[in-house]
């Protein structure tokens, strides 16, 4: 990844037309091409947790890449404008109320003194 891109792990992109955010971004697990389902070839520039990735179009334009619908969409005309639009993600909002069951590392869980079941899904009663 560039300088310039090295600047928005961890950000999310916040598209200046429809305020939609994609990210946050990472570095690709991907070190090298990979082909969408259309035979496509692109070099990840960063990537999601959930395995979509930026890219770059020959014109230099950014695309994400939807890796569950395998759709290419703009997001910014050049590199400066997209890390432009980049910004701190939003935190997570939830309501405690409403979280039926969460999943704790087990190993993670008991490094910190905490016991949770074998399987790490600790949920709450009906």
């Amino acid at each position: 990844m560039s300088n310039t891109l090295g600047s928005v792990l961890g950000k999310v992109f916040m598209h200046p037309v429809t305020k939609e955010t994609y990210g946050p971004m990472r570095l690709p697990s991907r070190h090298s091409q990979f082909s969408t389902l259309d035979g496509n070839s692109l070099d990840p520039l960063a990537e999601d947790p959930c395995g979509n990735c930026f890219t770059a179009a020959d014109d230099g334009a950014v695309l994400f890449w939807d890796h569950e619908t395998d759709d290419l969409i703009r997001l910014a005309s050049s590199i400066s404008e997209f890390v432009a639009n980049c910004v701190d993600a939003p935190p997570v909002e939830s309501d405690p109320a409403q979280v039926k069951s969460v999943w704790i590392d087990p190993k993670f869980a008991k490094s910190i003194g905490k016991r949770v079941p074998k399987d790490g899904w600790v949920k709450k009663p009906s």
